[in-house]
């Protein structure tokens, strides 16, 4: 295989790490939504589930996952007990757990599409591909407007492969919601992967232009404009999102872009910056593919030994 076509599929895997990155937050959101109202039924299941929602909702899964249980003790046909129980498994890593109780609703005789998004959410994140998508296509054949449902189908379009069906689906779900600055981004994050600068910069400005102010947009636009070697602007946009949340990635790419611009002791000051904040290897891994793409190919190389020790 030509080392073109290796570094091109090589940064297509990091980006779409990535893609799931600056949309994950967003994404938990509007699922617990779908978690506030259950239907009526046995009074005493219907409180703890209430219960077991604030807790969810407040971030406390391991008490929910106590008062998902205990609700379908008290009615093992309380559909929506099972929904919570399995995305908080999901939150906790707990993928095999989550694929399991989401199972159980077809066992009960009732499934709707967010039993489909729940398997295919938990088979993503598992980084079982294939079966996230015949999930997620499921889910969207039954309720094709929900925001999630489109937001996960589009990052595993791009996982796929499938760009173009990513840019499409985005497209059609912004018909329905003009305003949506994340789908903005997905498609400029899925033109980029196309190698089509342009585009995804037209994009990524759009996105910017509805909300100025979300770091993941001028984080996205960070690295577009690192890939493509404009390290200056790059620099620019990280540290418009540093000023917003100090993470790993951010100091990261701020490092890449002053080692771009030759500015070597204010990149190790921001190296080492990033190790004092938790470490995601995908994000290093990206960064690694802008200096592969930039021919700096040593230190691309300890980018991606440095993402290869960081423990999942």
């Amino acid at each position: 295989m030509p080392k073109k076509e290796v570094k091109t599929n090589l940064f297509i895997a990091a980006a779409v790490i990535a893609l799931l990155l600056v949309s994950l937050y967003g994404i938990f959101n509007y699922k617990s939504k779908e978690m506030e109202k259950p239907k009526a039924g046995n009074q005493n299941a219907t409180k703890v589930l209430f219960r077991a929602n604030e807790l969810y909702n407040n971030r406390n899964y391991v008490d929910a996952i106590q008062q998902y249980k205990m609700s379908i003790s008290l009615d093992p046909k309380l559909y929506l007990a099972y929904i919570g129980l399995g995305h908080s498994y999901i939150d906790l890593g707990l993928f095999d757990e989550a694929i399991k109780t989401f199972e159980k609703t077809f066992q009960i005789g009732y499934a709707d599409f967010r039993t489909y998004y729940g398997l295919g959410l938990a088979y993503y994140v598992r980084e079982d591909y294939s079966k996230a998508y015949s999930n997620l296509k499921q889910a969207y054949d039954l309720n094709p407007s929900n925001r999630a449902v489109n937001s996960y189908l589009v990052n595993t379009y791009n996982t796929l492969g499938m760009h173009g069906d990513a840019i499409s689906l985005a497209k059609r779900y912004l018909e329905k919601e003009p305003s949506n600055h994340h789908f903005y981004r997905k498609i400029a994050v899925s033109y980029l992967l196309k190698n089509d600068v342009q585009n995804a910069l037209q994009n990524i400005n759009k996105a910017l232009e509805l909300n100025g102010s979300d770091h993941s947009n001028h984080l996205a636009l960070a690295n577009i404009y690192l890939y493509s070697g404009n390290a200056q602007d790059a620099l620019q946009e990280f540290n418009i999102a540093l000023a917003v949340t100090r993470r790993s990635w951010t100091h990261e790419g701020i490092s890449v872009s002053y080692y771009l611009l030759g500015d070597f002791e204010n990149s190790e000051k921001h190296s080492d910056l990033a190790k004092s904040f938790p470490q995601h290897s995908f994000s290093i891994s990206l960064l690694g593919f802008a200096l592969l793409n930039n021919k700096k190919y040593e230190k691309a190389i300890e980018k991606f030994e440095d993402a290869s020790k960081v423990k999942p």
